[in-house]
């Protein structure tokens, strides 16, 4: 599977970048400037089509995986997480990813006034953040000691809350594909952290797991082509570069039943 853990990695980025441009065309053609609404007669289909036609392809190599395949026991075993590679990069991601949450609460700071929302959501990440950084360390120091199984779900926690603030955001939108694709590349971003951590506590599932990290690849790219501030805009790309990095190291790790 080593070929396979690059390429299938690649070719998310790649149908991502794709939809990124689908979705800056509905930008420009589809939605009306003033009221947000989609223009009458246009169309709004082509991203959703081409959306499902992806998860079509990485559903069938996510089963063909979890069919022909078996992920080895121990975190350490089924990521080979490897002990300088491994830690580097997710404290690189770590810092991009603080990086973002501390741009994001300047900005708030610097427009309007901060609500007890705000606060959670900068909380959350910053400790988000953290989480993917320390958890990398300790897992490759030792991956027995407590720290790793309560550093695994913070991500997963933020994501949902998150998401829980995309709906509240949008709770009077009448265009549900204005924040669609954002909602979706949260959810699967939640699930690739969650099923992440399912194989820490024995519950492996590569499957799934390769199906949420790709998603989350995919659908994220697509949300840069929204409206964000700088600092949300480097979240995304620290999500990314997670859901790529866990991919990756899966997949290649795989082993034919």
């Amino acid at each position: 599977m080593r070929v396979s853990a690059f390429l299938l990695p690649l070719f998310s980025i790649l149908a991502g970048i794709g939809g990124f441009l689908f979705r800056r065309s509905e930008h420009i053609n589809v939605f009306d400037v003033i009221t947000g609404l989609p223009v009458r007669d246009a169309p709004v289909f082509g991203l959703a089509i081409y959306s499902l036609i992806f998860v079509i392809i990485v559903v069938v190599f996510a089963v063909r995986a979890s069919i022909k395949h078996k992920a080895l026991d121990g975190f350490e075993s089924a990521f080979g997480t490897d002990p300088l590679l491994y830690p580097v990069i997710f404290v690189l991601i770590g810092m991009l990813w603080i990086a973002g949450t501390y741009l994001h609460f300047a900005n708030i700071a610097g427009n309007r006034e901060i609500s007890v929302d705000d606060i959670l959501f900068i909380t959350f990440s910053a400790l988000s953040a953290i989480s993917v950084t320390f958890f990398a360390i300790e897992m490759y120091q030792d991956s027995r000691r407590n720290a790793p199984y309560a550093l695994s779900v913070v991500p997963t926690l933020f994501l949902c809350f998150w998401l829980i603030l995309v709906f509240r955001d949008n709770s009077t939108n009448p265009t549900l594909i204005s924040y669609s694709y954002q909602s979706l590349a949260i959810v699967a971003s939640a699930l690739g952290f969650y099923f992440t951590a399912g194989f820490l506590y024995g519950k492996p599932a590569p499957g799934r797991a390769i199906f949420a990290y790709n998603s989350a690849i995919f659908f994220s790219i697509i949300t840069l082509a929204d409206d964000h501030s700088f600092g949300i805009t480097l979240l995304i790309y620290a999500i990314i570069s997670a859901n790529v990095v866990y991919s990756v190291m899966l997949i290649r790790n795989l082993q034919r039943k």
